[in-house]
């Protein structure tokens, strides 16, 4: 009786990390300028800017929702976004965006992060809006 209660016990502990592992490890993807803007005509998309606003302000991808990856209330204005639709995130360079996208993937958002950010993008002659 008491091996089947460790073995219960032991069972349920590993099953418990493993899922917490899997939890803590969400990905995302990340795609070259031209499959990222392949995705921008869906209808379940929500094209996000992780730039600051002077950055946003010099040009953007058009119709990217800015929030500002810096912002104290990063985390609490992408919690309000919609977790049926997929984001499509970017920045000035793909770093801040990557960071963007883990903290998005853990909170249970599909994800997919522009490669290069939009320096890539503008130099594979994709359009901005000013």
């Amino acid at each position: 009786m008491k091996i089947r209660i460790f073995y219960t016990l032991t069972t349920s502990i590993i099953s418990g990390i493993f899922i917490f592992a899997r939890a803590q490890n969400a990905t995302f993807k990340t795609l070259s300028p031209a499959e990222f803007q392949k995705l921008l005509n869906g209808k379940n998309i929500i094209l996000l800017d992780v730039r600051t606003a002077e950055e946003v302000s010099e040009g953007k991808i058009s119709n990217a929702t800015n929030i500002d990856f810096y912002s104290n209330t990063f985390e609490q204005q992408i919690s309000k976004l919609d977790k049926s639709k997929t984001v499509l995130v970017y920045c000035r360079s793909g770093k801040r965006s990557a960071g963007a996208s883990e903290i998005l993937a853990k909170k249970g958002f599909k994800v997919i992060n522009l490669d290069g950010g939009i320096t890539n993008w503008q130099a594979q002659g994709l359009p901005i809006q000013k």
